[in-house]
């Protein structure tokens, strides 16, 4: 077997221009798979971190179908609503978030932004100790009633031309409020454009418009899914229809992981596209070989070689350009999963993220690159195999 491989390097060698080719086809395709299967898998495992940071013992009641059209609610969740939640079995407690578009001015210049309110309690049992991570200056406010605000990434730094820091004054629908807080960059609109402000506080600017979302907190040992259920009950006893949406943290879970199980399938479609042209790459260039060699397949045959042993050789040829190509693409996946691991921390904000590098995926991926040379040059090694000894001396 050692000197069928060293035969099959020689022929590797020989070849080098059309090797490399070949070989650069195995590593785009490779990278491909381990780079997006890591990314994947990397916000998967952050995102159970989160809800495990959470907890699974919140629930989310939410005018309209949800988060996307909490603005949109025909009829805001009220105050008697609140009431109703706050007196299921199994709720610690239950508090209102309100949302309403606000003229806010700073130094002369006024813009019509999404202003929040909720207590300090809403904010924590949302956020966790989470809310620290999207902290870019600054601290959340600690007191319902206090005239403060934390500002989104795009308020602060985009919306009035000139950057709006803690200790700076802004004006919301004429009253004036300080800046405790600025948020780094999220990503979403809804978030980047928005400005938080204690509840009470909020009453004062723009009253009572209803709340778009009703955060509860359970008791210690409470089943929030059934809990969640009889909230889901008694509001729609209470408001006469079902034109709300009731969250526990385990359902937005399972959104989540539906989410990502269609974007791994996308990601497994073009990875697999791309392993498809590299292994034609293999068979071409094994084809190729096969064809130069054919004189050279006729002496091997003539001193004794058997057709298992030429197959050998062109197999293992086939089999170690898939391998090279793999462990090149999965250095370079490597590099360039931390290089988006950065990225996605930097631009983001998202500190909690890290990429997956399982080893498991990397042995693996290396292991299936060589399986796929190997099955890509099957033919080929066959065709070698099978090659006439007395024509193959007399091919020139």
């Amino acid at each position: 077997m050692k000197e069928l491989a060293t035969i099959a390097l020689k022929g590797l060698k020989g070849r080098t221009t059309r090797t490399v080719i070949t070989v650069a086809a195995i590593v785009i395709g490779i990278s491909a798979v381990v780079l997006l299967i890591s990314i994947s898998k990397g916000f998967e495992a952050s995102v159970k971190a989160l809800f495990e940071e959470f907890g699974s013992d919140t629930i989310m009641v939410m005018g309209g179908s949800g988060i996307t059209s909490l603005m949109y609610a025909p009829m805001p969740l009220t105050e008697e609503d609140l009431k109703a939640v706050q007196r299921v079995p199994g709720v610690d407690y239950a508090t209102g978030v309100y949302a309403k578009t606000l003229p806010v001015e700073y130094r002369g210049v006024e813009k019509a932004v999404v202003v929040y309110g909720m207590e300090p309690r809403a904010l924590e049992t949302l956020y966790g100790k989470i809310i620290e991570t999207y902290i870019e200056e600054g601290r959340v406010f600690r007191r319902d009633g206090a005239r403060e605000a934390i500002l989104g990434y795009s308020v602060a730094h985009d919306l009035f031309g000139d950057d709006v820091k803690v200790g700076h004054t802004i004006e919301i629908n004429g009253v004036k409020f300080r800046v405790v807080g600025v948020l780094r960059r999220i990503g979403d609109s809804a978030d980047d454009l928005s400005i938080t402000v204690p509840s009470t506080s909020f009453e004062e600017v723009a009253g009572k418009p209803g709340y778009v979302m009703i955060v509860a907190k359970l008791k210690e040992g409470s089943d929030p899914a059934e809990v969640g259920e009889k909230i889901r009950r008694e509001l729609k006893r209470r408001r006469g229809t079902e034109d709300f949406t009731v969250q526990t943290s385990e359902d937005l879970m399972n959104q989540i992981n539906s989410i990502l199980a269609v974007i791994g399938a996308i990601v497994l479609a073009i990875a697999g596209i791309s392993l498809f042209v590299g292994g034609v790459e293999i068979m071409n260039t094994m084809y190729m070989s096969v064809a130069e060699r054919t004189r050279e397949i006729g002496i091997m045959k003539a001193v004794g070689a058997t057709r298992t042993q030429i197959m050998t050789i062109f197999l293992l040829e086939a089999g170690l350009i898939g391998v090279v190509g793999g462990i090149i693409g999965e250095g370079l996946a490597v590099g360039l999963s931390v290089l988006v691991e950065k990225s996605i921390q930097g631009a983001l904000g998202m500190t909690y993220y890290h990429v997956s590098l399982d080893p498991l995926l990397l042995v693996g991926a290396a292991a299936f690159s060589f399986l796929m040379g190997v099955v890509a040059g099957y033919l080929p090694a066959r065709r070698a195999a099978e090659l006439d000894p007395a024509v193959t001396l007399r091919y020139e």
